[in-house]
């Protein structure tokens, strides 16, 4: 009977050992896609396209005339490609792929900008082509202002002058 008992232990020590090791699989699998995924997204900012969008739009007034976007071709193309980038961060940050203060120390400055200046051209195209228009990138925007990361108020350079390697 005691080899019973025994095998008996032995076996729940070892399935005990295997579902430790598979949470701590499971969590390095997510710090894994949480770094693929951050690369991704600075791959997307290093672009000309993207640097040229941001240009464009950082050059609008804040909440722009929708005309101001509509009616200018590179302006629109402009708006067409920060909110692509914007609305893929959003689902991202969203479903917690990463994080909504990752997002914000990499480009909240810009998504913050580009809603504050676009957002009525987004509302008057969501009026012709539906709800799901920009949705992402005005919810990023909202969370970013409502939750933003630790110093933003006070620049990187202020906030974290103490950092060590």
């Amino acid at each position: 009977m005691q080899l019973a008992i025994m095998a008996d232990i032995a076996s729940a020590f070892a399935v005990g050992v295997a579902v430790l090791f598979g949470s701590l699989q499971i969590r390095e699998m997510g710090k894994t896609r949480a770094l693929f995924t951050s690369t991704d997204l600075g791959h997307a900012m290093l672009t000309a396209e993207f640097t040229r969008s941001v240009r464009d739009v950082m050059q609008l007034p804040d909440h722009a005339d929708p005309l101001l976007v509509s009616e200018d071709p590179e302006v629109g193309a402009a708006v067409l490609s920060l909110s692509h980038v914007f609305e893929c961060l959003g689902v991202l940050v969203f479903h917690r792929i990463v994080s909504l203060h990752l997002v914000d120390d990499l480009m909240g400055g810009y998504v913050r900008q580009s809603w504050r200046r676009v957002r009525p051209h987004v509302e008057v195209r969501r009026k012709e082509m539906g709800v799901s228009y920009g949705e992402w990138m005005q919810w990023l925007a909202e969370r970013l202002d409502e939750h933003p990361s630790p110093g933003k108020s006070d620049g990187a350079y202020a906030a974290h002058r103490k950092w060590r390697p």
